[in-house]
């Protein structure tokens, strides 16, 4: 391998751990997390990744105590009605949109690019 390739490859196992970490915390806390995301957007995996990350964040700084009523007001009274065709199409745009391996190298190169030049400082990896 040349040395981009080995540089991403230890940030990418170094980042793995760490991610891999925070997903079993969140896991343990939030069930919603063993669920597949293929019938999510990507829009909606990162709500619901944030989501989870400032909820667990909350219940650590206060102790698992309550922080705050359930508010109603933030709930919308009505969720758009889709048809069967629209679900459909949307469930089928989203995982070609998840699994398309053109972006996937498109943004793999552009990431390798971006550890390679990476100041000195952020080099000791």
């Amino acid at each position: 391998m040349d040395p981009k390739t080995t540089k991403f490859k230890r940030y990418q196992e170094a980042a793995r751990k760490d991610v891999k970490h925070a997903f079993g915390v969140l896991q343990g806390r939030f069930h919603l997390l063993t669920h597949g995301t293929c019938p999510m957007s990507i829009k909606k995996i990162k709500r619901v990744m944030y989501t989870c990350v400032m909820l667990h964040k909350m219940v650590v700084d206060y102790n698992g105590r309550v922080i705050s009523p359930f508010d109603l007001e933030l709930i919308p009274e009505e969720r758009p009605v889709r048809n069967w065709d629209q679900r459909v199409g949307t469930q089928l745009r989203m995982t070609r949109e998840l699994r398309d391996r053109v972006t996937h190298y498109r943004l793999r190169g552009t990431l390798v690019e971006r550890i390679w030049n990476l100041p000195a400082q952020h080099r000791q990896r």
